[in-house]
């Protein structure tokens, strides 16, 4: 991916390059945005972008939405600050580190995060890491990914499963508890996250990318909270009250705060004790 970056940043910017702009744009303007999606669609599985890490894990990219997550978290590195101050800060903590992935997607984040580890020395019994995702088709690509492509079932375990409420069902749409645009959605089971962290003394790096539910999950799992060491949310200002999100974090002892990527209607927010 790294060369196909370079290639498109190489191609010469003279009238030819120019000529070839604008007939794209034209061309693409000749085609329905439901044409354009199958087209997209058939371009990502006929390049089948693949990647290795430095630490020997293996990339995929399937997807425009593999693309945009990809540079996200690969390449501006949107969470390496927070990554950075969990992994400093359990420096001299004897157990395995403990990172939870809620929103886990396809599991680049959970990638990302083990790469980091592997550069810094970490074999896979010094760390687990718990993702939960709601998405059964993601929950299907993470798997292999993250366990047959990567082979790392041993030190990553994955729930499916909302985030927000102590129990009950929802209906999911996608990837959010909202209903954007009159989809069709599924009926998917809360996770009880203070059951699935019972026996955990301490969560080192909580990561919270939960499509707006992240007010609902901060007011409902403080318990879970004061374990967290460092947490950082992707705070959706169009469907929950994140100037609350960061009162109540604060409230619960995160007494040091960063925005680590500024914007609206998402920014990423990182707060530590």
């Amino acid at each position: 991916m790294q060369k196909e970056r370079a290639a498109v940043s190489n191609m010469p910017r003279g009238s030819g390059y120019s000529l070839l702009m604008k007939l794209l744009r034209v061309s693409r303007g000749l085609f329905p945005a439901s044409v354009r999606a199958r087209v997209r669609i058939l371009l990502f599985r006929w390049l089948d972008l693949t990647w290795e890490l430095p630490s020997g894990l293996h990339l995929r990219v399937a997807s425009y939405g593999d693309w945009i997550i990809y540079n996200e978290i690969f390449v501006r590195g949107e969470y390496d600050q927070a990554n950075s101050i969990a992994v400093g800060s359990a420096a001299d903590n004897d157990s395995p580190l403990h990172i939870v992935d809620l929103g886990a997607n396809v599991g680049f984040f959970t990638l990302h995060a083990v790469d980091r580890l592997r550069q810094r020395g970490r074999a896979s019994e010094e760390f687990m890491i718990t993702a939960v995702e709601g998405n059964e088709r993601c929950i299907k690509e993470f798997q292999a990914r993250v366990f047959a492509e990567n082979g790392l079932s041993r030190s990553v375990r994955l729930i499916h499963g909302l985030v927000g409420e102590r129990t009950g069902v929802a209906t999911f749409y996608d990837n959010t508890l909202f209903n954007e645009g009159g989809r069709s959605g599924v009926r998917v089971p809360y996770v009880d996250l203070s059951s699935l962290f019972a026996s955990s003394p301490h969560i080192d790096l909580l990561k919270c990318d939960i499509e707006g539910a992240e007010l609902l999950f901060i007011e409902n799992y403080t318990d879970v909270l004061r374990k967290v060491r460092v947490a950082v949310f992707e705070l959706h200002d169009d469907k929950c009250d994140t100037q609350q999100c960061r009162s109540l974090l604060s409230k619960l002892g995160f007494t040091h705060q960063a925005v680590l990527r500024p914007g609206s209607p998402c920014s990423i927010y990182c707060a530590w004790r």
